[in-house]
């Protein structure tokens, strides 16, 4: 029998063993490609501070109450008034371009009207806020707006439920979400000019009189053309919107804008008289809007550390930029995370949570915001004991799920059915069939959101 030299297969069995290990990685690389489905968040929504104002009653407290304390509290303030003729309902009788002579120079006129204006913080600014004056029977109609839709595969966020994801094609599953801020918009009949000093349009709007509007019209025309019986003005789609954050009640912005329909018979006069006498109109676009900044500070509301990490936090102002000495930082628990002076955190060997916390003073009163903080091994991924099973209706199976790394601090999970008509699952993975049909059964990793799908087919007996 031939004896093998060792020393001379050595080379050729550690390849082989090197090959092996390659191999057998690569296999479970891709298995766990394959089987990485990415997250999955769960439909969380910050509460209101007040109840949703559901009603057009409701609305119109809400708004009225979010200007009041404004009033009270006095946040910055800036005033812009946006005015634009619509070039598309220019009309000038049988010669149309004459349009260009109603047209030309108006939009510089306009902007004369009204000066734009800011306020300071703690200025008072009752008597150039335009505070509407609104009661139910002012509204036609009135609407609430702050849904929006969340792709649960990739997270792309959409205003309207989309039958499909434009980024990456999921089809359903779209989580109803809820922006911090509320936008309410209320609607209003039309109102002709000259409008009575009490009606509502009047109020709220505060529209140039007719007989400014005809001195614009006049000072921009002197030359071309004469409107001896003045314009005739109907405002359309009245419009106040007001922007309020829902978990303050501290009010962002308020817009009025309407559509005014401008129509005359204008006699052209000098190198123009040629025209003779011509019914001419526009619509003109208006938008006055008032912002609001409230005084505040602002940090990165979680932070997420593994024992031993240093990160660092950074404060932001509405009120300026900040100085370092005007901070305070604070730590709720040191024995889980410390902070300096500078907002840098460090985690320590105990995992938790904690709050760091940061104080700033402007005007006589403090302001703070808080970063919840997590000391932990953070989970990286989750597989589960079946990808595919097939029940039959009223059968029962136990899923497993299992949260990588070993040493992750939070390991539970949390178990989803997307269609219950058809089958269940309980908190311990737990699946009771129903009725025919297919389901997805989700593990969602509570730590990081990770998700790993079981597909179940449910026959009837």
């Amino acid at each position: 029998m031939k004896k093998i030299d060792y020393k001379k297969q050595l080379p050729k069995i550690v390849i082989a063993i090197l090959i092996l290990f390659f191999v057998v990685g690569l296999v479970w690389g891709l298995r766990s490609v394959l089987e990485l489905e990415g997250t999955m968040e769960p439909n969380i929504s910050k509460a209101s501070l007040s109840p949703v104002p559901e009603t057009k009653e409701a609305m119109i407290s809400y708004i009225l109450a979010a200007v009041e304390k404004a009033q009270a509290e006095k946040p910055a303030l800036s005033f812009s008034d946006e005015f634009r003729i619509d070039d598309e309902t220019m009309q000038a009788g049988d010669v149309q371009g004459t349009a260009a002579y109603i047209r030309a120079g108006i939009d510089d006129k306009l902007g004369e009207v009204r000066d734009d204006f800011s306020t300071e913080f703690g200025e008072d600014f009752s008597g150039r806020l335009w505070a509407p004056e609104i009661t139910p029977d002012d509204i036609t109609s009135a609407e609430l707006n702050y849904d929006y839709w969340k792709c649960p595969a990739c997270g792309k966020d959409t205003d309207e439920l989309p039958e499909v994801c434009e980024d990456c094609g999921t089809k359903a599953g779209f989580l109803l979400k809820h922006k911090d801020n509320y936008t309410i918009t209320l609607h209003a009949a039309d109102a002709v000019s000259p409008a009575a000093p009490a009606s509502f349009f009047a109020r709220s709007f505060h529209p140039l009189s007719e007989a400014e509007i005809n001195q614009l019209i006049r000072d921009n025309a002197s030359g071309w053309f004469e409107c001896g019986n003045g314009f005739a003005i109907t405002y359309r789609n009245l419009e106040i919107c007001a922007v309020v954050n829902r978990l303050t009640d501290q009010i962002v912005s308020l817009t009025y804008s309407e559509d005014c329909d401008f129509s005359t018979d204008a006699s052209f006069v000098g190198k123009y008289a040629a025209l003779g006498t011509q019914a001419v109109g526009f619509t003109l676009n208006e938008k006055a809007k008032f912002d609001f900044t409230w005084p505040g500070i602002t940090t990165e509301e979680e932070l997420v550390l593994e024992p031993g990490q240093t990160d660092v936090l950074r404060a932001e102002s509405t009120c300026g930029k900040l100085k370092e000495e005007e901070l305070t930082w604070k730590s709720s628990d040191e024995s889980i995370a410390t902070v300096n002076h500078e907002g840098y955190v460090t985690a320590k060997h105990k995992t938790g949570d904690c709050t760091v916390s940061v104080e700033y003073t402007f005007m006589g009163k403090i302001y703070t915001a808080t970063c919840l903080v997590h000391v932990k091994v953070p989970a990286e991924e989750i597989s589960i004991s079946q990808r595919k099973l097939k029940l039959s209706v009223g059968d029962t199976y136990t899923l497993k799920a299992k949260v990588e790394p070993k040493k992750a601090t939070i390991k539970t999970v949390t178990w989803y059915s997307d269609n219950e008509e058809i089958a269940v699952v309980a908190p311990d993975g737990t699946i009771t069939a129903k009725r025919g049909g297919a389901v997805d059964i989700y593990a969602v990793a509570d730590d990081g959101y990770y998700k790993a799908t079981c597909h179940v087919e449910v026959v009837e007996q």
